[in-house]
């Protein structure tokens, strides 16, 4: 399971409470044409359950720590033909002073 509910994920989307770090931006742009809508919708579609149980239709990939800020976890998805055909890979967490979704990476699957 993720460890931060989707839920919560999406309404932080929904709500503005995001930023997109620029290794993430430039990927998705340079992989798909994609800029920060594309990457919030693409979020939106995503779901918890586990990938490798169904890799064509689950999402969830596994979660581990932040490697530079402590008591923080990451949240890693691979989502197949998530949005116009395409497949993303991309991890975030919620910043834990912030509160803010920060979506550290989104690239081609």
């Amino acid at each position: 399971m993720p460890h931060y509910p989707l839920q919560k994920i999406k309404e932080l989307i929904r709500n503005n409470r995001y930023d997109i770090r620029l290794n993430a931006l430039e990927s998705a742009y340079n992989d798909f044409n994609w800029g920060e809508s594309e990457i919030a919708k693409c979020i939106l579609r995503l779901n918890g359950r586990l990938h490798t149980a169904d890799r064509e239709n689950n999402h969830f990939y596994k979660s581990e720590p932040h490697y530079h800020l402590p008591y923080t976890v990451m949240d890693y998805y691979k989502a197949k033909y998530i949005l116009r055909g395409f497949s993303v890979y991309t991890h975030f967490y919620i910043h834990p002073n912030s509160g803010r979704l920060i979506i550290s990476s989104f690239k081609e699957l």
